[in-house]
């Protein structure tokens, strides 16, 4: 049994990064300190580094003299991250196709057919099919070998999550697993050009992105 060891701040941080990514703090919303750590009795000074670590993360903001408030995402935040999301997801697709390990190509082809089959099996449960499509894409990111590529597309993957389960957006995802096959045997041939190429193809088109400011 592998045992987890996690500080009050992580799992503050984590509830709060979820509440988020899920719509129940609205993009926009004013947090207040005092009133947070009464609903999950914790102390203020926890609930300010859990905050902190969320500003960190690009979901929360500190303004003066006003304090703590969620992201607000416009239709202008959204093209720059559509734009910045095309950009990583494809040099990493491109970065994963040219250093991949084989045991990296068994954990994408993996993790690629447990995309499939959940599709398959549950194509209605838009949550569970998104999550495992942001962990594909993730893995891609992770197999490119680039930390620090990794840490800016998690700021752009939480905003978007939180963009999305803000405004309840709904895709037909019954094909999403499959649609990415061609990435996941490009990356396995090692074929960075065309890696590039199916990770950018694959990304939701920014004109299909509702803003509903």
């Amino acid at each position: 049994m592998k045992i987890v060891k996690q500080s009050l701040e992580e799992q503050a941080t984590q509830y709060l990064r979820q509440a988020i990514i899920d719509g129940h703090i609205g993009l926009g919303e004013k947090i207040v300190e005092s009133t947070l750590a009464k609903e999950l009795d914790l102390s203020r000074s926890t609930i300010r580094m859990a905050l902190n670590s969320l500003c960190h993360d690009g979901l929360v903001v500190q303004k003066p003299y006003s304090g703590w408030h969620v992201i607000s995402i416009v239709r202008d935040d959204l093209w720059e991250l559509y734009n910045l999301r095309l950009a990583l997801e494809g040099q990493a697709a491109e970065m994963a196709a040219l250093k991949a390990s084989e045991k990296d190509k068994l954990r994408l082809r993996a993790l690629f057919e447990n995309y499939c089959e959940l599709c398959i099996k549950s194509p209605t449960d838009i949550k569970a099919v998104s999550e495992m499509d942001w962990r594909f894409h993730q893995l891609v990111v992770e197999i490119s070998g680039s930390a620090r590529m990794q840490a800016m597309y998690e700021r752009i993957l939480y905003q978007l999550k939180a963009y999305i389960g803000m405004t309840h957006q709904d895709y037909d995802l019954s094909q999403s697993g499959e649609s990415h096959r061609a990435l996941v045997d490009a990356i396995c041939a090692g074929n960075g050009e065309l890696a590039h190429r199916e990770a950018r193809a694959n990304i939701t088109l920014f004109s299909e992105l509702r803003n509903e400011e």
